[in-house]
């Protein structure tokens, strides 16, 4: 029977300096999973995010991805299975939007032009950029420069079938997304994980986490708190603990609830 694990984060410690930035995090991922990362500010989320997708390497322990250590896997494979959108992009060259939409569509050799157009097309429609395809990015707004890496990230692991056993991590995207913008973001996030998409992701606004993902990681002061499905994991005890601010849970239908402050 195939194996429904995508990640196996086992035992994971990252230390700079002699300094405990990350300490013995061990969780699993599945084919399919929504999963959020969630903690107070210097837990070392974004760090567990680079640990994850082998932009550095544990002190100890290992990240493994469809049963290989992410640092065994040959880096253009890995990159035409495996997304990542960091919290910080920074590009100051003059390119156009097309061209970094584009850019993700590198590393797929066995493409062709017109199935590169094709995926353009559909993302500059989806990520509400058709009016600003031929404008300069270092001229967008940090909103419109956040949906064009989003499209950039989805073009590389774009499928018209299935994303089955593909990975996207993405660090904080709904960083200067307005409203809109944001629930367009996660109603197609929603969309491409029913695809098959396996999905991790930081997420600040508890919200969101609540509502749009499966799993949720807890991490608080350097170590792994709680993980688990969303609905067993997310209750007022750990969130009180995790945050150390009275939170509460408000149910406002059987399918529906929220966080607020108590």
């Amino acid at each position: 029977m195939e194996s429904k694990e995508v990640l196996n984060i086992d035992s994971i410690s990252y230390e700079v300096n002699n300094k405990s930035i990350l300490s013995d995090i061990s969780f699993k991922i599945n084919q399919g999973e929504m999963a959020c990362i969630i903690g107070p500010n210097g837990s070392g989320k974004s760090t567990l995010i680079k640990l994850i997708s082998g932009e550095l390497r544990p002190t100890t322990g290992k990240v493994v991805y469809l049963n290989k250590e992410i640092k065994n896997w040959d880096i253009t494979e890995l990159a035409c299975r495996r997304s990542i959108l960091s919290q910080s992009n920074n590009l100051s060259f003059p390119f156009t939007i097309k061209d970094i939409i584009k850019m993700g569509r590198y590393p797929i050799k066995n493409s062709t032009k017109e199935n590169d157009e094709k995926i353009y097309e559909i993302l500059i429609e989806i990520l509400d950029l058709k009016d600003k395809v031929d404008q300069n990015y270092i001229t967008l707004s940090g909103g419109e420069k956040q949906r064009v890496q989003l499209a950039r990230v989805f073009s590389q692991i774009w499928s018209f079938e299935n994303f089955s056993k593909k990975l996207l991590i993405i660090d904080e995207p709904t960083s200067f997304l307005d409203i809109k913008h944001q629930y367009a973001l996660f109603d197609f996030l929603e969309k491409m994980n029913k695809k098959g998409l396996t999905i991790v992701m930081v997420l600040h606004d508890l919200n969101h986490a609540l509502s749009f993902s499966n799993k949720i990681i807890m991490i608080k002061e350097s170590r792994l708190l709680a993980e688990g499905k969303t609905s067993n994991v997310i209750d007022e005890e750990k969130l009180n603990e995790l945050f150390d601010v009275k939170l509460k849970i408000v149910q406002e239908n059987k399918k529906k609830s929220f966080i607020s402050y108590k």
